[in-house]
């Protein structure tokens, strides 16, 4: 969990760097509104799991490896996104990156943020949590798509 928060402090960074660069250069935030949400959810999903992670002895450690491989795939999805990857949603009249797995996904960060809070989870084999925790990200990642997909719509190619 540790890795969790300190990956979470870089990622924030590294969008606040990425988002400041891009609203220099035209970029326009979209739908902020839910944002809040989506902030909310994570802090209380990883201080639950934090907290957890003190007084749990019993971890499952093939979906901590399985965990791992979605690591690489999360950070090869912020390699390629390059200086688009934000948190926020911001549109920039640039062609979208259309690299790896965005070929054949629109949206595989989302992909990669559903297994996390699933993995992390089954990783503490706690099934309840799974339930609550996976419903409402689940949710809230079908918001945060409708919007982008709105946001981005001209800059679909038909």
């Amino acid at each position: 969990m540790v890795y969790i928060v300190i990956c979470r402090i870089f990622e924030l960074i590294l969008s606040n760097k990425n988002t400041k660069k891009l609203i220099i250069n035209g970029a326009i935030e979209h739908y902020k509104h839910h944002y809040i949400f989506i902030v909310i959810f994570h802090f209380i999903f990883i201080l639950f799991f934090l907290i957890k992670s003190i007084y749990n002895t019993s971890f499952n450690i093939e979906y901590f490896y399985v965990f791992t491989l979605v690591q690489f795939i999360r950070y090869k999805i912020i390699y390629d996104l390059g200086e688009y990857w934000t948190t926020r949603i911001l549109v920039i009249n640039k062609p979208l990156v259309n690299t790896w797995l965005f070929k054949y996904f629109r949206h595989p960060n989302y992909i990669v943020v559903f297994l996390e809070v699933v993995l992390v989870c089954l990783i503490f084999n706690d099934y309840i949590s799974l339930f609550i925790f996976s419903t409402i990200n689940t949710i809230l990642i079908f918001i945060r798509i409708f919007f982008e997909e709105k946001a981005n719509s001209f800059r679909r190619k038909n």
